[in-house]
């Protein structure tokens, strides 16, 4: 794949080390397919999808760009706080640290195809280039594994609850998992693989309109919604409510009460 046209922000070695250890790995990953799955796979459980950052900074003055932008202050937020980030940040911060640790990533443009939800360009994902072979990881749907995406090819995950699909179609693939507690109806993200990878510029204009529109362009601006992945369950907390997915596919809701 060809190099992204803007740099990548730098992270240094002591903000690397830092989040590798909060990641709980003791040492850097490989540079193979086990490493890459080791450093994806702890990001996932230890990396919230949220838009904590996101609704403080929508109800502020807007003077300055949506936090969480820039890897280094997503990190710097993670690291101090806990909180996550949305696909735009949370992948953009991902594809910087698998770069920072010797990985050939990309950020990549994809649509979630959702009814109601402004299509084009809605989502950021990541892609790495190993051995020939890309796989897609993704900080927001967090499946743990990278998915192989070779043209003509389905492919899965086949990790239970965190199951993700890969179904070609023409032009590349339809991704394909169950979010949070839905757990019958599939949702479909596109990645625009066509396009190619896109730079940190196009991620950064791409968060902030989804922070400066409405729902038609972005779902998680009118509420608070936190999510987390752990490799036995999912919980989500969101509109009133707390969700938790067990291993064996169960789902609990509980009300949130004051």
């Amino acid at each position: 794949m060809t190099a992204t046209a803007v740099p990548d922000p730098e992270i240094s070695p002591e903000l690397v080390a830092r989040i590798l250890s909060k990641l709980g790995l003791a040492s850097p990953p490989t540079r193979d397919l086990a490493g890459l799955n080791r450093l994806y796979g702890a990001y996932c459980g230890s990396v919230p999808n949220d838009n904590i950052q996101k609704r403080i900074w929508l109800v502020g003055d807007k003077s300055t760009p949506v936090t969480g932008g820039d890897p280094v202050q997503f990190f710097e937020n993670w690291l101090i706080h806990g909180t996550g980030g949305t696909c735009f940040p949370a992948n953009g911060g991902l594809c910087a640290l698998l770069r920072a640790v010797g990985f050939e990533a990309n950020r990549i443009s994809g649509s979630m195809i959702m009814e109601g939800i402004e299509q084009g360009g809605n989502h950021g994902s990541v892609l790495v280039s190993l051995e020939e072979t890309d796989y897609l990881v993704d900080s927001q749907i967090a499946f743990f594994t990278g998915l192989p995406l070779t043209p003509g090819h389905a492919a899965s995950t086949g990790d239970g609850i965190h199951d993700v699909s890969a179904v070609p179609v023409a032009g590349g693939f339809n991704i394909k998992w169950f979010p949070g507690s839905n757990r019958q109806e599939p949702l479909t993200m596109r990645p625009n693989l066509e396009l190619g990878p896109v730079d940190h510029a196009f991620f950064l204009k791409h968060y902030a309109l989804s922070a400066l529109r409405d729902r038609q362009r972005s779902p998680f601006n009118d509420a608070l919604f936190i999510s987390r992945h752990f490799p036995d369950a999912i919980i989500v907390v969101g509109r009133g409510n707390r969700t938790e997915i067990s291993a064996d596919n169960e789902v609990t809701m509980t009300q949130i009460t004051m």
